[in-house]
């Protein structure tokens, strides 16, 4: 097998075509969302479990954090088919939406594209969600277990 690194531009053709498969998948709807901040993008997405605990028996819970390196147009939606997948095995998910890119005029970077990061508004963003999280658990994912 030849080396990737010998062939210019292999790499970068494999991650292109990574993204779009990746970004490829309809988006799957959330059975509930709900705000932990005051920010639009401060919510989390919930997927009930469907099949997997027995009656009586609560559902492990999955957070999910989308990644996207924390550029404006990469967020949850993109995750979503990987929360419904987890939800179908059985899994209670709680899919975090946080702040990310920059916002206002003249907060791109080079090329255009947003700015990534928003220290630390990511990472307090994802402290709340985490905080907030076994209230809106109990609230919208009745059968899972909050721990």
């Amino acid at each position: 097998m030849p080396d990737a690194a010998a062939e210019p531009g292999t790499a970068a053709a494999r991650d292109a075509a990574e993204e779009k498969s990746a970004l490829s998948h309809p988006a799957v709807e959330p059975d509930s969302t709900a705000g932990y901040g005051d920010h639009p993008d401060q919510v989390i997405d919930f997927y009930l479990p469907r099949g997997g605990a027995g009656p009586g028996e609560a559902a492990p819970v999955v957070v999910v954090l989308h990644g996207g390196s924390w550029r404006a147009p990469y967020d949850r939606r993109h995750i979503s088919p990987f929360a419904g997948f987890l939800a179908r095995r059985g899994f209670a998910v709680a899919s975090v939406e946080y702040r990310r890119g920059a916002e206002g005029p003249g907060a791109e970077g080079a090329g255009g594209d947003p700015v990534a990061g928003r220290w630390p508004d990511t990472f307090d963003d994802v402290a709340a969600a985490l905080d907030a999280l076994p209230e809106l658990v109990r609230q919208h994912l009745p059968r899972a277990d909050a721990r």
